[in-house]
């Protein structure tokens, strides 16, 4: 905790010296993944709804799963960049200090930027909310549990894709497709995919689990009360797959020797 507070005030102080640059930063990233939901919103304004599933309900479920990516780039923004520290030697560094490498590597840097993402997550989540029929007492104590496990799943994908590179070197390539576009897909309901692809997202890529089968449950398109126990199933079998990923490539990894 305290390396994390550490870290948090230098990122802070870092990126708050430029103040219009930091306040036009966080606005670009609001804005920009804002336009994205607007185009469903206008298309869905069109054809009033995706294979039953209303706006509103679509809201929640893009809220969920954008609050759980922006958070992971505000907090964890190392995975994302961390072809980099293979390539230039860097991670050498890390291996020689005290605390653990996959902790360095995730707080090396906190992204406010990445606060323009979260936010516009929570404004479509409570607009979405807000028009739901379904919201009750028992919905607001287990939402911040998908939010919670929205966050871990992406954490854990990251970890996974970013460990790539100790095969790999550079390993951009990977990660937008196997968590930009992934994250993307899970944005909208998985009747609207091909079932191949929505078993991957349900079973290798977990992002349905948080998502998804929670709303179909609570939004009344079915009636499978396991549904509601998917975010920790995901949890489960996701969280031992990325810590051995991890640890087989810090075996695999040669020093640079710099």
């Amino acid at each position: 905790m305290g390396l994390f507070l550490t870290l948090f005030k230098a990122s802070f102080k870092s990126e708050a010296q430029y103040k219009f640059d930091f306040f036009v930063n966080v606005l670009g990233n609001f804005l920009g993944l804002f336009g994205d939901f607007l185009i469903t919103a206008f298309i869905l304004m069109r054809f009033k709804n995706i294979n039953g599933w209303q706006l509103h309900e679509v809201a929640l479920i893009y809220a969920i799963v954008e609050f759980g990516f922006g958070m992971y780039r505000f907090i964890g923004d190392g995975f994302n960049n961390f072809e980099q520290l293979i390539l230039s030697g860097k991670f050498d560094t890390l291996l020689i200090r005290p605390a653990s490498a996959l902790i360095q590597v995730m707080l090396q840097k906190i992204d406010f930027k990445r606060l323009g993402m979260v936010v516009q997550a929570v404004a479509v989540g409570v607009w979405g909310i807000q028009r739901c029929s379904f919201v009750s007492s028992n919905f607001y104590f287990y939402l911040p549990v998908l939010l919670m496990a929205s966050v871990i799943i992406n954490m854990e994908v990251s970890i996974i894709l970013a460990a790539t590179a100790f095969w790999t070197g550079k390993n951009e390539d990977i990660i937008i497709l196997g968590h930009y576009s992934t994250r993307s897909a899970a944005r909208y309901p998985a009747t609207i995919y091909h079932n191949i692809f929505s078993h991957i997202l349900t079973f290798v890529i977990p992002f349905f689990s948080v998502s998804y089968y929670p709303l179909l449950y609570y939004t009344g398109k079915s009636h499978n009360f396991f549904y509601l126990f998917a975010p920790f199933l995901g949890i489960v079998a996701m969280t031992p797959i990325s810590f051995i990923v991890w640890s087989l490539g810090i075996k695999r990894y040669s020093s640079t020797g710099t």
